[in-house]
């Protein structure tokens, strides 16, 4: 296999998925969703390039390698001509300092009567990280030259399955932190 590259990413390297696609299944798994979706990338880029990267383990720790992963795509958008207004790799800094706080915050506020701060303060790093992925994703499908990500714009059943997991995981945290469960 070859070393790995800033610059051997081909049109196809990476993971395209609609913007309305990737926006609910990572709203309604919290997050979640990006585990598959680093993994994804990794994954096709691996098959794509033969680069010699291990995709489950920059999937599971996907905020060690999203910095990685942003330079990837904007060096593959400069080697084709195209520009790229999301500035990735701010980005991908600004993801990971988010994350740090997310991870510090559930730290120092462990209290049981913290909890509704916490998922407070959560949910609105979820939603702003989210708005983050999003122009890297439209990045991610301008390079793959699917700029609406149609090859990938369907729910599958196992889409669905995760999505009606997160909902019912949203509706059980709700009703326990406004029911009065939370402590």
């Amino acid at each position: 296999m070859k070393p790995s590259t800033a610059t051997d990413l081909s049109p196809n390297a990476l993971y395209t998925v609609a913007i309305p696609k990737f926006l609910l299944l990572y709203l309604l798994t919290c997050g979640g969703y990006l585990f598959y979706w680093s993994y994804r990338n990794w994954a096709t880029y691996k098959k794509t390039t033969g680069a010699a990267i291990t995709p489950v383990v920059r999937g599971l720790f996907w905020p060690f390698f999203i910095l990685d992963l942003f330079d990837k795509v904007q060096n593959g958008l400069a080697m084709e001509g195209r520009s790229c207004q999301y500035s990735l790799e701010n980005r991908a800094l600004l993801i990971m300092l988010l994350v740090m706080f997310s991870v510090l915050l559930f730290t120092f506020f462990g209290r049981p009567s913290d909890a509704p701060l916490v998922y407070v303060a959560d949910a609105v790093l979820i939603i702003s990280t989210g708005f983050l992925f999003l122009g890297a994703q439209r990045a991610i499908n301008l390079l793959g030259s699917d700029p609406q990500g149609c090859g990938n714009s369907k729910f599958s059943r196992v889409n669905l399955g995760w999505m009606s997991a997160g909902v019912l995981g949203l509706v059980c945290l709700i009703y326990r932190v406004f029911m009065g469960g939370a402590g």
